[in-house]
């Protein structure tokens, strides 16, 4: 959040240079499912706000009150009245009211002389506001800190240490802020200098429209920022980061206006909400300080001569490669270490291109001696309208955690259709890379030899420049076999008090199938898998015995752009045996014409559910 004192104002116009040449540049539902958390099983909740109540916990919460502009030039007045705790949610509403001089009115909460914490993992389910000169924020201090003189500390910011988990700049010029991010920390290094170091995800659509996941996770070796379980910067400790080796306490905090992303304008709509469902704190066991380094889980493309292909013609200052007909390979030095479970991500940098240009990306583990075994797979369409430099973001979700021993990571693009594409690769403001679950302990290697990464230019069954041939069937949940599985998949994920679970008895086919109660408004269940292009299919089967109404039942699919569905009741027969339900998918509309990763999930809109169901047999077909 950036927390200067007003004499050190520069630095935060520097800081807000620093961080936005770092951005890259879901869905409409109320109540959007949860990404399934923690990422990994030996991740033990600590400690949360769920806020189910009707009022802050005063044991935990303060209120920060007051304007003066909080050492950002913020344009708000903080007060209590503007966070609200119900329904489940704490909502921070930023209103166009003069309140102490000040033009707005927001809130900010903390925990300090309360709660604090040294290391662990912090995440916040929430949906963010939208809107120039908005800025939201989940962050947290050192204990240390004595800014403005609240918290009872001796130490002057940023020397107290500062770990921004989440914040937004709403806004921006070039229209990036709705849609990005940002995780940085503050700290003073051996040079006696605020570093900075910041990392930044755009978002397919804007934060505003969907609840989204932020975490970071913060051990003796290391931070790590994610959002929806992808992890997007790592930041490793060194010896000068002693700040990260204390107790830290929690903010949560809307601005309005200030020095980094600027102050509302005539585009500003107001009022705004950031709607936080949870705060929660996890813990595990970690090697201790010193004794481990970890590995990076971020790996930056730029790194040649570690791409088979030579660098060539460049824009401005940026190298770029070409990506045409033959696949484009790039690795990691040799690594040796244990990687968690859970969702990794690769971001490229490319310009615009003439055309749609679908790319299919895999990551590979490759030994030594050069075996490879695929970790994920999956598709995404670098095609824009817009002019200069783009990121596209592949995720691969669901890769299983591994240990690796003097092996390296490969990833390999491939341009399934298209123009050519030029790949931006000066791993500066435009960086290309590669990104993994947090690592324990590790070490690094080497590169391997000119000799030994003589990768294929391609591997597996798909020929570069063609599409992979859809099957005729495509599985989702059946004891049946189908030509094609869709990869990835989660076990069913329950969210908002859903209820979904295996049920041997009474299976229509084999000897699974799904149990499930939806009882609350927004209550639901969904399978997340990797992205996959529906072009091909025309309709979604499953059966479902139930003898419930489905009023307000509704079915979905969704992936990185809108959602669609379907209301249910208008599907069922009215049998209380098992029936099937076929539903072409022009009836989802748009959602299904692109790239999906939730395949199929059932939730509760509206009014009282009282629904029960068996579900069984879930698949795509192309007829």
């Amino acid at each position: 959040m950036r927390l200067l004192q007003s004499t050190v104002w520069s630095m935060a116009v520097y800081c807000a240079l620093f961080v936005t040449a770092c951005g890259g540049g879901a869905g409409t539902d109320q109540y959007p499912p949860p990404i399934t958390t923690p990422s990994s099983s030996d991740w033990v909740l600590d400690w949360s706000d769920e806020f189910d109540g009707n009022a802050l916990n005063s044991a935990v919460w303060t209120h920060d009150v007051g304007a003066s502009g909080w050492g950002n030039n913020e344009s708000e007045y903080y007060q209590p009245n503007n966070a609200v705790v119900s329904g489940g949610y704490l909502t921070i509403t930023a209103r166009r009211e003069n309140v102490g001089g000040a033009p707005y009115t927001s809130s900010r909460i903390q925990s300090s002389g309360k709660k604090s914490f040294t290391y662990g993992r912090f995440e916040m389910r929430a949906k963010l506001p939208g809107s120039q000169g908005l800025w939201p924020a989940f962050w947290l201090l050192g204990n240390s800190c004595n800014s403005f003189h609240l918290y009872g500390g001796n130490t002057d910011w940023p020397s107290c240490g500062e770990i921004d988990a989440m914040e937004m700049i709403g806004g921006l010029a070039d229209g990036s802020g709705d849609y990005t991010t940002h995780g940085t920390l503050h700290y003073l290094n051996a040079q006696n200098i605020n570093p900075m170091p910041s990392f930044a995800y755009r978002n397919a659509a804007k934060l505003s429209d969907d609840f989204h996941i932020y975490r970071v996770d913060w051990t003796p070796q290391s931070f790590s920022w994610s959002i929806d379980g992808v992890t997007y910067g790592t930041k490793l400790i060194t010896a000068d980061m002693e700040a990260f080796h204390r107790p830290y306490f929690l903010l949560l905090n809307l601005a309005v206006g200030g020095n980094w992303g600027g102050w509302p304008d005539g585009t500003t709509v107001l009022p705004q909400t950031y709607v936080i469902d949870y705060v929660r704190h996890y813990t595990r066991n970690w090697p201790a300080k010193g004794t481990a380094p970890g590995l990076p889980s971020v790996w930056h493309l730029s790194q040649n001569p570690h791409l088979n292909a030579a660098a060539g013609t460049g824009t401005g200052a940026q190298p770029v490669v070409t990506l045409a007909d033959s696949s484009l390979s790039w690795y990691t030095p040799l690594l040796s270490g244990s990687l968690d479970a859970g969702a990794w991500s690769a971001s490229i940098w490319t310009l615009s291109s003439a055309g749609s240009t679908p790319v299919r990306a895999r990551i590979y583990r490759r030994t030594s001696a050069g075996a490879e075994t695929l970790l994920g797979e999956t598709t995404a369409n670098p095609a824009t309208s817009a002019s200069g430099n783009h990121a596209t973001r592949f995720n691969f979700v669901s890769v299983p955690a591994i240990t690796l021993s003097n092996e390296t990571v490969r990833l390999e693009l491939t341009k399934l259709s298209g123009p050519s594409l030029s790949l931006v690769v000066n791993g500066n403001d435009f960086d290309s890379n590669l990104s993994m679950p947090w690592s324990a302990a590790g070490t690094v290697g080497a590169y391997p030899s000119e000799a030994s990464a003589a990768f294929p230019t391609s591997s597996g069954n798909t020929t570069p420049g063609t599409t992979d041939p859809a099957p005729a069937t495509l599985g989702v949940y059946a004891d049946h076999t189908y030509a094609g599985t869709w990869a990835g998949l989660t076990a069913p994920q329950s969210y908002n008090r859903g209820v979904v679970q295996a049920a041997s008895a009474s299976a229509f086919e084999g000897a699974n199938s799904l149990s499930c109660t939806l009882s609350t408004d927004g209550s639901g269940w969904q399978f997340v898998g990797a992205e996959r292009d529906l072009s091909a299919y025309q309709h979604l089967h499953f059966m479902i015995k139930t003898s419930s109404s489905a009023q307000w039942v509704r079915v979905r699919l969704a992936g990185t752009g809108p959602v669609g569905w379907i209301a249910l009741a208008g599907k069922l027969s009215g049998s209380t045996d098992w029936q099937e339900i076929v539903v072409p998918l022009s009836e989802f509309g748009v959602a299904a014409q692109g790239l999906v990763s939730i395949p199929f999930s059932i939730e509760a809109v509206g009014g009282t559910p009282n629904f029960s169901a068996q579900i069984d047999q879930i698949y795509f077909t192309t007829n």
